[in-house]
């Protein structure tokens, strides 16, 4: 037997039982099998037992059992034969045989193929060829098959498009020596050694055109494999150029402003972050600037106008600032800019100068001519936080108080700033509660006729009694409800209540006086106002002439003529009305007059001293004269002491309040004055 042959023992016997293609060892002289392999066992259907007693010649039909020793001997080593299978089925059969000697006699080896399988195999291999040649060729991906060293075998037409090679200038040739520029020699190592340790790679990477341009890729490469072993590799290209370029763009739209062009408030943030590692304990400042007319540009012009206002701005901004300032729209009509080289204080002074000169310059926007002043502030790092968002906010604090003393030079942050805000966060957040939470109240002070010493009417003033804070003045809250809208509720429970409580003083008994009630401008401007107190006066039942209202100087430079038609409503329902603080506004004669005033009340700054002091002696006496010639009241406020009151009385005013008279009280401490006789 072959496997028992001295020269070659059993050294292949485990590899022709295991194969899982047929193999036969046959005497060359007789056709008798000597050995048969489990794989022939299972194609012919016959177990080795029944072969060992069969010849070749036995499942051979028609002519090839006689031929097919003849063509051994003539030295053909393939033929095909009709083979019976043991289930009476016949095959043809590809036989490749190679003679060998065995114990001295002739042998022969078979290595027996199904010809039908052999010939779909065929058929399958050519297929796929085809299959693989459509798909290589019109593949709209540059493709490139190179060898286990990487010399490119051959490329597609893609790739040919994308990297204008043909295959005469690449074939045998590396392909990272073609394709990439040295500083990409880094990660065309890496996708070598992916490859060749049979991992799939992909990356972005950048490659080169035969004309020397580079174009971004998406790289996917493949380790061609063959029966385990790593033959080469198969490497996609996509070109990814437009996909970069839209990247580039998104990436765009996601940090700048859309309007102004400059960078938008996220990256300004990022990017200040990083100034601020960079600087460590070298100065930074961070401005805040804010256009202060933005708002009536766009009520008078349009938005259409104050969005070029706000184009423009943003050029002037990056002609004035040094090519380091980073410069972002941080909302509205606000800009914020960071100086990473301040060298000092002067050269941030010339800075801001040198933008304020800029912005103050006349803006033509649409053939209309716009004046505009813009509000700065400032904070520096690291004296005023180490972090971008509290810089950036320290400065806004800056220039909101900048805008609100209407400054137009810029204010640096400082710690009391930042105490103003968060006092006017709390009165704003609890004052919207105060009235739910009943902790607003009135004190009354009267107001005396300085001949008889009676009381004609008492002025109503408002108090706030904080859960926390105690007592708080009007002063101090009073212009944080007006700034967010809250005046107006407020304003009327103060008018529900000194009513009430008027008509409460008369049910029980005591004399009609009448109360006096501080309106706000803002109040007057609301188109409701004149309907609520008309609705207040009929719900409590009181008599209009019992109410007087209180407004300010400063009504008269604020929708005035809006104010007036509705002041001269209340007037001709018989409502009081009175001028407070005269003298330091801005009423004339003649709308002193329009308007039908009752009363003047001169402020407690020209009583105080007007005893003493010359000047305000002939203010005071003015003003008494002029009341006479118009024929309305004088009313003064804040006398303290008798000389003021015995100087008021000898020039003929005859009506006034202060604490000589009374402090303000509690509406129960209001019965036991009525009496009093000073």
């Amino acid at each position: 037997m072959y496997f028992q042959d001295e020269k070659y023992g059993c050294k292949y016997k485990k590899a022709f039982d295991n194969s899982h293609i047929p193999m036969m060892i046959v005497d060359l002289e007789t056709g008798i099998i000597d050995d048969v392999n489990q794989a022939a066992c299972n194609y012919y259907k016959y177990s080795k037992d029944e072969f060992v007693l069969m010849k070749v010649q036995d499942i051979t039909e028609g002519e090839g059992k006689e031929a097919y020793q003849k063509d051994i001997l003539k030295g053909n080593s393939i033929f095909t034969l009709k083979h019976r299978l043991g289930n009476g089925e016949v095959r043809d059969v590809e036989i490749y045989s190679v003679i060998i000697e065995a114990e001295k006699r002739g042998q022969v080896f078979f290595l027996i193929r199904d010809a039908q399988e052999g010939a779909k195999l065929i058929k399958e291999h050519k297929l796929n060829k085809a299959y693989f040649d459509i798909l290589f060729n019109n593949s709209p991906e540059a493709i490139a098959i190179a060898d286990k060293d990487f010399r490119i075998l051959t490329i597609n037409e893609s790739f040919k498009s994308v990297f204008l090679y043909s295959l005469d200038d690449v074939e045998g040739k590396d392909i990272t020596e073609i394709l990439c520029e040295e500083k990409a020699y880094c990660d065309s190592y890496n996708f070598r050694e992916s490859i060749a340790s049979g991992k799939f790679r992909k990356e972005e990477v950048r490659r080169k055109r035969k004309n020397g341009e580079l174009v971004d890729v998406l790289l996917m490469g493949f380790p061609l494999v063959v029966e385990g072993e790593i033959i080469g590799a198969y490497c996609i290209y996509s070109d990814i150029t437009e996909v970069k370029q839209k990247e580039i763009e998104i990436e765009t739209l996601r940090n700048k402003d859309r309007l102004t062009g400059l960078f938008n408030k996220d990256y300004f943030m990022r990017s200040l972050k990083n100034q601020m590692e960079k600087k460590k304990d070298d100065y930074l400042a961070v401005l805040v600037l804010g256009i202060n007319e933005y708002n009536e540009i766009n009520e008078a012009l349009g938005q259409q106008v104050g969005d070029e206002v706000l184009k423009e701005f943003a050029q002037r901004l990056r002609t004035s600032l040094e090519r380091e300032a980073l410069i972002a729209r941080l909302s509205k009509d606000e800009f914020v800019v960071s100086l990473p080289s301040i060298e000092d204080i002067s050269h941030l002074k010339n800075l801001v100068n040198k933008i304020r000169a800029k912005m103050e310059n006349t803006f033509v926007i649409r053939n209309k001519y716009i004046e505009i002043t813009p509000s700065i502030g400032i904070s520096i790092y690291p004296d005023d936080g180490r972090e971008p968002v509290g810089l950036v906010g320290k400065a806004g604090i800056a220039m909101s108080k900048s805008k609100e003393i209407d400054l137009h030079n810029p204010i640096r942050f400082e710690n009391s700033l930042a105490r103003e805000v968060q006092e006017n966060f709390w009165i704003k957040t609890d004052l919207r509660q105060a009235i739910p939470r009943k902790e607003l109240f009135l004190n009354y002070q009267p107001i005396y006729n300085t001949i008889t010493n009676e009381i004609l009417g008492v002025e109503a003033l408002l108090r706030w009694n904080h859960g926390e804070r105690g007592v708080i003045q009007p002063g101090d809250f009073i212009p944080m409800a007006e700034k967010t809208g809250l005046i107006h509720d407020i304003g009327r429970w103060v008018l529900l209540n000194a009513f009430k409580q008027n008509k409460e003083w008369q049910d029980l008994g005591f004399k009609p006086i009448y109360v006096s009630v501080n309106v706000s401008v803002l109040q007057l401007e609301h188109e409701k106002f004149y309907e609520e107190v008309m609705s207040i006066l009929c719900r409590i039942g009181l008599d209009p002439k019992y109410l007087q209202l209180e407004i300010t100087e400063t009504f008269f430079t604020q929708n005035y003529q809006s104010i007036v038609l509705t002041v001269k409503k209340l007037s001709r329902l018989g409502i009081r009305i009175a001028i407070d603080d005269f003298g330091t506004g801005y009423s004339s004669l003649g709308q002193l007059c329009e308007i039908n005033i009752n009363n003047i009340k001169i402020d407690r700054m020209f009583i105080d001293g007007v005893d003493r002091n010359n000047n305000k002696s002939k203010i005071v006496k003015a003003v008494i004269s002029l009341a006479e010639s118009l024929n309305i009241n004088l009313t003064a406020e804040g006398v303290e002491t008798k000389d003021q009151l015995a100087f008021l009385k000898e020039n003929r005013c005859t009506i006034a309040q202060g604490f000589l008279f009374s402090k303000p009280v509690e509406k129960e401490e209001i019965k036991k004055l009525f009496k009093k006789v000073i």
